[in-house]
């Protein structure tokens, strides 16, 4: 039997730059094209690897609320000057009075355009696939759902549900809305994924229902010829990061490990390391991580085999998350999707955050990753000064990081459940 038509809707298309679009891409692959549309708002290019079918949204369907509509984006670009201010100082006032009423993000609403209806019809979808996101995407969603009658599938990436509208005046009003439409997807979905076992278990307490773990996956056999031969001490640390670069996930704690790798520079020591990130998410945070030239930035590695080769040719990899309150709550249950990669490339991982987090709690039971659960820059250097001369540890590290990647993320496994679920929920079989 044929795969079915899925329709999948998102702030976070198919591509090989962001996490989610990343994970999306390996997951679908092998999906016939014919079979899979995307409805998206996402400012980063797709990629027509597993999906050439794309709808791009815009005001037609999610806008901001009514009169607020003009507040959107840089708030008041388009007020005039006067009164001996200059427009941009206007557009300054008004961003900040923005954020004091409504917190990080405007009131929206969501509707389903006569031009993306008519899209829908044509494409004919089976089955609806989606991990949410804002209010006004959310009553997309549900319209798109209840117009064509399709079989709903949501899947969770991290808790955003707990961190969004904490902020503002007005954001409890938002908060409210935003709680009953999550409580509505999850209550008509057929099924309900999560990003890893620690989300599954705490959202089927949160929502009464049983939730199934999927996150990124990788072909083992493939990329596993291309790790790091020898984990031996190399005589220098030569550390590397990759991956998105958030002031509410891993921003602080990155900038930590910048600070201790310019000390034991400082020190005598050859130390590095390379960044790996978008501009756009590296520029405002320069002034925090540009502290040495032994941190370079240096841009996605968008090619496989250059990317491999990256992570196996480094000393060390990082995976750092922030310890603040309003970091944990967003990301507690998160699953990086560099987390595969970073195992099957061999190379021992040096990981830095608080311990209730899922990914550090995942490479401590699985001892795939050194970790420090305790913030501080000379708590690192040590780790670090560890993770670059203790062999028997590298070793070891070497050997749990292959053997989690073979048991719990190789994509002839992974990919064949996920597809099977959107499958059997086409089929009534779910």
């Amino acid at each position: 039997m044929s795969p079915p038509r899925v329709l999948f809707v998102t702030p976070a298309a198919f591509n090989r730059i962001s996490g989610g679009g990343i994970t999306f891409t390996n997951l679908f692959q092998g999906w016939p094209k014919a079979a899979l549309a995307c409805v998206h708002d996402d400012s980063i290019p797709t990629t027509d690897e597993v999906c050439d079918r794309y709808y791009r949204l815009g005001p037609d369907e999610i806008r901001a609320w009514g009169p607020l509509q003009r507040l959107r984006g840089q708030g008041g670009g388009a007020i005039s000057s006067g009164g001996g201010q200059t427009p941009s100082a206007k557009r300054r006032l008004m961003v900040a009075a923005k954020q004091a009423v409504f917190g990080a993000s405007m009131p929206e609403i969501g509707r389903l355009s006569p031009a993306l209806e008519a899209w829908i019809s044509e494409f004919r979808p089976q089955v609806l696939y989606t991990i949410l996101g804002g209010n006004g995407m959310m009553e997309l969603i549900e319209a798109i759902r209840a117009r064509f009658d399709l079989p709903l599938v949501v899947h969770f990436m991290d808790d955003w549900v707990e961190a969004h509208h904490r902020q503002g005046l007005l954001s409890v009003i938002e908060r409210r809305r935003m709680l009953g439409l999550v409580a509505r997807a999850t209550r008509v979905a057929t099924r309900c994924l999560a990003i890893g076992e620690s989300m599954a278990e705490a959202y089927a307490r949160r929502y009464g229902r049983p939730f199934e773990a999927f996150q990124n996956t990788i072909d083992v056999a493939r990329w596993s010829a291309c790790a790091k031969p020898d984990p031996a001490p190399s005589g220098r640390l030569r550390l590397l990061y990759t991956g998105s670069i958030l002031p509410f996930a891993q921003a602080q704690s990155l900038a930590e490990c910048c600070r201790a790798v310019a000390a034991l520079a400082a020190e005598g020591m050859e130390a590095s390391l390379d960044i790996h990130a978008p501009d756009f998410l590296v520029e405002p945070l320069k002034p925090l991580l540009a502290v040495s030239p032994a941190i370079r930035f240096k841009p996605p590695i968008t090619d496989d085999p250059e990317y491999f080769a990256a992570l196996a040719a480094a000393d060390g990899l990082l995976l750092p998350v922030n310890f603040d309150s309003a970091s944990v709550a967003f990301i507690r249950y998160s699953m990086p999707t560099k987390v595969p990669s970073y195992l099957v490339a061999g190379t021992p991982v040096l990981v830095y955050g608080p311990p209730e987090v899922a990914q550090v709690d995942y490479a401590r039971r699985a001892g795939w990753g050194l970790v420090l659960d305790r913030p501080g820059v000379e708590g690192l250097k040590s780790a670090m000064r560890r993770l670059a001369e203790d062999g028997p540890l590298r070793l070891g590290l070497w050997e749990n990081a292959r053997k989690a990647a073979a048991e719990n993320h190789d994509s002839a496994q992974v990919r064949r459940r996920f597809q099977t679920v959107l499958a059997d929920v086409a089929r009534g079989e779910a």
